[in-house]
């Protein structure tokens, strides 16, 4: 059977259309390793529909572009509310046996170890996932050389795993990346700017936190 990959694909604000423009590259990647990407975006980015995919198509990674807390995971924007897809205590056992990365705010500190009690391994963030933007790119955010600082080494997660690398493997590469950057930015720190994204980028560092199993591999 193919190695299955579940996206979900928000966009309706600053935060989230950058992460689905930087989404792309994790798509074409897995195209070219002939995995199959099962992408939720609007208007078919719904719980139910999420619900659904996992238990038909039993996606062995997760993949969550989103807003969320300690305990949820948003998807969409409906009639200006944020629908959650996962919830701990109601749903969250949907993650259970797979690898998850939550490119997200905070859902470590609490739904990554729910979901990871007896199997599988999550990779996120118990403090904000954060990125600077710079507005005069907001309409085309890949050609933005701020947020590819914070984006790039994220990607790299997503990537490393779609290789087959263990998440533990995968971490240390997000690390690595955002390290280099780090470098680069200290070097030219009369920069304006400079000092702040440095600081924002080992914030990221120190808020990963990988969970569960982290020898687990995608292929």
């Amino acid at each position: 059977s193919r190695m299955k990959a579940l996206i979900t694909l928000p966009n309706y604000d600053d935060a989230t259309s950058y992460l689905f423009c930087y989404t792309k590259e994790i798509i074409d990647f897995a195209d070219q390793k002939g995995i199959f990407t099962i992408k939720l975006s609007r208007p078919r980015l719904t719980k139910e529909n999420m619900e659904k995919s996992i238990a038909k198509q039993e996606p062995k990674l997760v993949l969550f572009n989103a807003h969320s807390d300690d305990k949820t995971i948003y998807g969409d924007k409906i009639m200006g509310e944020e629908e959650y897809l996962v919830k701990e205590g109601e749903n969250h056992y949907l993650l259970e046996g797979r690898i998850i990365y939550a490119r997200a705010c905070y859902a470590a500190a609490s739904l990554g170890k729910a979901c990871t009690k007896n199997s599988g391994c999550f990779i996120g963030y118990s403090t904000p996932f954060s990125f600077w933007i710079d507005e005069k790119w907001s309409a085309n955010p890949l050609k933005d050389q701020t947020a590819r600082l914070f984006l790039e080494p994220s990607n790299t997660i997503a990537l490393s795993l779609l290789k087959g690398n263990t998440a533990r493997e995968a971490v240390e590469r997000f690390n690595n990346s955002s390290k280099k950057n780090i470098l680069e930015l200290l070097k030219n720190k009369k920069e304006p700017g400079a000092i702040a994204n440095a600081m924002v980028l080992w914030s990221n560092i120190q808020g990963q936190e990988i969970i569960g199993d982290k020898e687990m591999r995608f292929v």
